[in-house]
């Protein structure tokens, strides 16, 4: 039994040993392998390396093997991915990339072989120059193209939309391209990764990367930029429609906001119109002046508030103060609104009209020839939209200004009360009239 038992465990070893055996049998000889290798791709010897071409075209480009790694198309790839991108070719290529870089180049070497002229010689490599072209942060294109050259150094990423990259010199970060080409020259150097979104990377053997490649596909790549350029040109021809909708939420808010101030303090509101119809050059006068002096005068507060050491904490009542001033516009122009909508009531023969709808009827009557200029607009007949959209401006511009100046004249001036005289040739009661 014992006898037995060492019978079948020698022959179990034999079985283990002999599949191995089987194996290195088949392993090509270096001949047989340029032969296999140059019936199916071009070669091109590197420096440190080798890069095959194929002759029929599947899908694959270029096919580096440097050192013990194997990129296809520029990326690098495992075994099974390899076997997966070029089938039967694959055991090829792993024999090749097993071999050591001087063997490669033995076995492919251009002098003294018979298929010479079927190699293209390596290109000649320029000695690196320095870089002298130093920029900083991240280079970010929207819809257009960015160009490193081979004296540049980029010390942040490199994004591209809807545009191309091309890239010959030193990128400290991450080139990004969603929508077109990334081309990578000799002189190349990417110390993060290469990422390509809808579109195709080029990249010379010279080219380094330090981290990963990645090449995405959307649908039809040289396609994807001009699909984003179509939508740019889409949300182009909303831009009307948006700027029609912006204007009446605009106008919305402005009637809330004056409502509330006829609510609050119609009385003053109305006085404040009023002294706009008095005093109209007057109040839009002190209003533009008011403009033009409010961001100097700022400046200058916030200044000496800051130069002094007790004037630091009245910093925080300077938001306070823009907000009174902007309140203080407001109420200047419900004022003039209500002043244009009472006259339009008069106008129209509406005498019911009380100071909310009055003060409506003025503010779309000050905002009529902004609201017709976006109607317009949305037609594409801009030759008549233009002329309305200045003299809405304008109009509504001269509304807050005029306003401003009249509340300035109405707090600081007030109107003086008329001075009553007693009717002529009224004297005083005779002494003992009452007696």
């Amino acid at each position: 039994m014992h006898r037995r038992a060492c019978k079948c465990t020698l022959a179990l070893l034999l079985m283990f040993f002999e599949i191995p055996l089987l194996g290195q049998g088949q392993v090509l000889s270096k001949e047989e392998l340029r032969t296999k290798i140059e019936q199916r791709y071009s070669v091109l010897p590197i420096q440190n390396g080798i890069v095959l071409s194929p002759k029929s075209k599947n899908g694959v480009v270029s096919i580096e093997i440097s050192g013990n790694t194997v990129a296809v198309n520029g990326a690098e790839v495992t075994g099974g991915e390899l076997r997966t991108r070029l089938g039967a070719d694959a055991d090829l290529i792993l024999d090749l990339s097993y071999l050591t870089p001087a063997e490669r180049q033995t076995l492919f070497k251009v002098d003294g072989n018979p298929n010479s002229s079927q190699i293209t010689p390596p290109p000649a490599r320029r000695e690196p120059r320095p870089r002298r072209g130093r920029r900083k942060d991240d280079m970010i294109r929207v819809f257009g193209n960015v160009k490193i050259d081979r004296d540049e150094v980029l010390n942040g990423d490199v994004v591209v939309v809807g545009g191309n990259a091309e890239i010959d010199g030193q990128v400290n970060g991450d080139s990004v391209v969603i929508g077109g080409n990334l081309r990578l020259g000799p002189e190349a150097n990417i110390t993060g990764d290469a990422v390509v979104v809808g579109g195709t990377l080029s990249r010379d053997p010279g080219a380094t990367v330090g981290g990963d490649v990645n090449e995405v596909g959307v649908g039809s790549g040289p396609r994807f930029a001009e699909i984003l350029r179509n939508r740019g040109i889409f949300w182009a021809g909303m831009l009307p429609f948006f700027g029609a909708a912006r204007t009446f939420v605009r106008i919305g808010v402005l009637i809330l906001f004056a409502c509330i101030v006829m609510l609050a303090g119609g009385q003053l509101a109305m006085r404040i119109g009023d002294r706009a119809v008095a005093e109209p050059v007057r109040a839009g006068l002190i209003g533009l002046a008011a403009e033009l002096l409010f961001l100097p005068a700022l400046i200058m507060t916030v200044v000496l508030l800051v130069i002094t050491i007790l004037g630091i904490p009245l910093l925080l009542l300077v938001p306070f103060a823009v907000l009174a001033l902007m309140v203080v516009f407001l109420i200047g122009f419900t004022g003039v609104a209500a002043r244009v909508g009472r006259f339009m009531g008069a106008r129209f023969g509406w005498t019911t009209t009380g100071p909310y709808l009055t003060t409506i009827l003025g503010i779309g009557a000050l905002v009529l020839p902004l609201v017709l200029a976006r109607l317009v607009g949305l037609f594409g007949m801009n030759f008549i939209a233009f002329p309305l959209l200045v003299a809405g401006v304008l109009i509504e511009y001269l509304a807050w200004t005029v306003g401003f100046g009249a509340a300035a004249l109405t707090y600081f001036k007030p109107p003086t009360a008329p001075n009553l005289q007693p009717p002529a040739g009224t004297g005083p009661p005779p002494e003992g009239a009452h007696a």
